[in-house]
């Protein structure tokens, strides 16, 4: 009730000054009806005060209570729960075909002894044998024209792009001889890499200081590590790669097949004949290669006939496989080469399966989808 005396002084107040001075009924109204809505206003809040003081039945005001432990919640699965919907927009597909599928084919074949050279480079890397060496230089040689590879200055390796070489025509006419060569500031020396008289780039070697030609002969011999595991790729790529597509070949997936089987590893063989698709080829490249970029396809793409290739799938990567696999289609379609593809498929699910039935059985699944897909 404390608060109520304070309009009942201020209305005492203003009922003294309006005698003392001047009366009006106006003023006195006013007065009245301000008063009036102080003392409703103190009323209210007395009230609010009030209903928040009441006691909660269930809690035990006499002794403090312990905090409730959270308990974690159980989802009963068989009990389909509503689902609030999201104002999230789903994360959308990063796109597989960037670039037209029969350019990216042609690029690819086109790339592949560049990239066979870069691999080998990175893999084998020449070894710094003095602090007078500053940087080397990795070019690769496509028969035509010369292009930067990689860069490396000590224990770093740096992947370039197909950038032009500047030097000299003599330079370049002597490594074109399978010549080493070096430039007249003495500052470059050029070391060529080459096997049986193929020539597969070079080596820029840079220093601060000057060489001399009784330095060429041990670079020189020190690079023919690097040109011999060039050779043994490109002879390994040719046994076991086709010459047109540049995919594994038969015979290689017979021998992968086996090897795998035998292993016992968790692998699906996983069947693609592609019907009445145009530049099939080129989507088969394709295939491949966006495939090994998204690790859904195994080591990749097996040509075993002119239309049908075959895959090795871990098992664990088979819903990756399906997902990537109905995009990859959907984009063809989009992109105006519509692709009608057959699957087969088999896996090692039957204990105790020979390796001739595991491959049989693929084909005989790729057979019924042809037939369904006939129909």
């Amino acid at each position: 009730m404390k608060r109520y005396t304070i309009p009942t002084i201020f209305f005492s107040i203003g009922v003294i000054l309006q005698y003392a001075f001047y009366f009006s009924w106006v003023s006195f109204t006013l007065l009245t009806v301000s008063c009036l809505l102080l003392a409703l206003f103190l009323y209210s809040l007395d009230f609010q005060k009030t209903d928040s003081l009441q006691p909660n039945p269930t809690v035990n005001l006499e002794t403090p209570t312990e905090p409730t432990p959270q308990t974690d919640v159980v989802f009963d699965t068989e009990t389909s729960l509503p689902i609030e919907p999201s104002n999230e927009e789903p994360k959308p597909k990063e796109i597989l075909w960037k670039k037209d599928p029969v350019l990216l084919a042609r690029d690819s074949v086109h790339s592949e002894e560049r990239t066979l050279f870069c691999e080998t480079v990175k893999e084998f890397p020449f070894p710094f044998p003095t602090e007078k060496l500053t940087s080397i230089q990795y070019v690769y040689y496509d028969g035509k024209e010369f292009k930067e590879c990689y860069w490396q200055k000590a224990g770093m390796m740096v992947e370039t792009d197909d950038n032009p070489v500047e030097w000299e025509e003599y330079e370049e006419g002597k490594i074109k001889e399978l010549l080493p060569a070096i430039t007249s500031d003495k500052r470059k020396l050029y070391i060529p890499l080459t096997m049986n008289a193929h020539l597969f780039g070079f080596l820029c070697f840079s220093t601060k200081e000057s060489w001399n030609e009784t330095e060429i002969q041990p670079f020189w011999e020190k690079s023919n590590i690097i040109s011999e595991k060039i050779m043994i790729k490109r002879e390994y790529a040719k046994v076991t790669k086709h010459p047109v597509t540049k995919l594994f070949n038969v015979s290689h997936f017979y021998g992968m097949a086996k090897s795998t089987f035998e292993s016992k590893e968790k692998v699906t063989l996983i069947l693609f004949k592609f019907i009445d698709t145009n530049f099939q080829s080129e989507i088969a490249i394709g295939l491949n290669l966006l495939g090994k970029q998204n690790s859904v396809i195994g080591l990749g793409l097996y040509q075993l006939e002119e239309n049908l290739y075959a895959s090795l799938v871990s098992n664990d990567r088979l819903d990756p496989f399906s997902e990537f696999f109905n995009q990859f289609i959907e984009e063809l379609d989009s992109l105006g080469y519509p692709s009608e593809v057959a699957l087969g498929y088999s896996n090692r699910s039957i204990p105790d399966i020979k390796f001739d039935i595991w491959i049989k059985a693929a084909y005989k699944s790729l057979e019924e989808s042809i037939l369904y897909n006939a129909a």
